[in-house]
């Protein structure tokens, strides 16, 4: 898990933690089933946008290396033609 994820991820458990000052008091099943299902969600966005984002990067480093790859044959037909016109005369 990345850095920034897991500040993301500590950033959305703070939303879940009262401040210091209110103290810790007592949760009904509903409210745990809320904050419950709220932080699973919330981690849930969390890791998704991470992995679209890593897709994305990888995406386009593959890319970067086809049109690396295009470049240099287009440079061996460009060479393969000036060997061949001058083979030809």
């Amino acid at each position: 898990m990345s850095e920034k994820m897991q500040i993301e991820i500590d950033r959305a458990v703070n939303k879940f933690t009262p401040p210091m000052e209110i103290g810790g008091g007592f949760l009904t099943r509903e409210d745990f089933k809320t904050l419950a299902r709220q932080a699973v969600t919330d981690g849930t966005f969390i890791g998704w946008t991470h992995a679209e984002n890593m897709t994305r990067e990888r995406m386009q480093r593959k890319i970067d290396a086809a049109e690396h790859e295009l470049t240099i044959l287009r440079e061996r037909v460009k060479e393969v033609e000036m060997e061949l016109l001058a083979a030809q005369k």
